[in-house]
């Protein structure tokens, strides 16, 4: 199903409209990851006193790892980000594969201040296992299961929200949890490789409708070649 799911996701993404939603979201996204990095660096070069050349190289290395930090930690702000397009997408999708479907309902997951919440914890847990750093295999292993998990649950209940209640999305997770799992590893993968990244938030969302739709047998749209 995971790849199933993940197709149908990535062909979505020529739909029209989709692809504005793409420059809005990678404009809110370059802009975000600018302001994160700029702060990091300016926090840590703040506290770095040393004048002359070795300053000015203490600097530069702190801009250098602020923006590595940003790197690694900003997709944990994705659900922030999506959260002003998600709905919007997920119309979109929605008409063009699952037209028989009535307009979605508000969604049950107060979406921003949620998100919020969630960013800040999911920073919080990934800053805690930042010393296994000093094991790159085992923090590699340790940053995309747990972010994984983290993006992979969170994504799916922004999605489930529109058309189910909070019981029924956490039923449908743990009907197929691998799957979301799965999902959220790709969204916290391609979120680390330049360019792909710009586009994983868009990705989860879509896959994540798709697997919505289908635990919940939603039968899609089949649009047959010419004969």
């Amino acid at each position: 199903m995971f790849l199933t799911v993940l197709t149908k996701a990535l062909r979505n993404l020529m739909l029209p409209g989709i692809l504005r939603i793409f420059l809005m979201c990678m404009l809110v996204y370059i802009l975000s990851w600018g302001i994160l990095s700029w702060g990091i660096s300016a926090l840590v070069s703040s506290h770095i006193g040393t004048a002359g050349t070795h300053g000015f190289m203490m600097r530069l290395l702190a801009g250098g790892g602020g923006m590595m930090v940003a790197w690694f930690f900003f997709p944990l702000l994705y659900p922030i980000l999506i959260s002003f397009f998600d709905d919007k997408m997920a119309d979109i999708i929605e008409r063009q594969d699952y037209p028989q479907l009535p307009p979605a309902k508000g969604p049950f997951w107060p979406t921003l201040l949620n998100d919020v919440s969630f960013s800040s914890k999911a920073i919080g847990l990934n800053t805690l296992c930042l010393p296994l750093c000093i094991i790159p295999p085992l923090y590699t292993a340790v940053y995309y299961g747990l972010n994984g998990y983290l993006l992979g649950t969170q994504f799916f209940r922004i999605v489930a929200g529109r058309r189910a209640t909070l019981v029924e999305a956490e039923e449908l997770q743990k009907k197929s949890h691998h799957s979301v799992m799965l999902i959220g590893v790709a969204i916290s993968f391609f979120s680390t490789i330049p360019v792909l990244n710009l586009a994983a938030p868009l990705v989860g969302t879509a896959a994540m409708l798709h697997l919505f739709h289908a635990l919940r047998g939603t039968k899609q749209l089949e649009v047959l070649p010419p004969q």
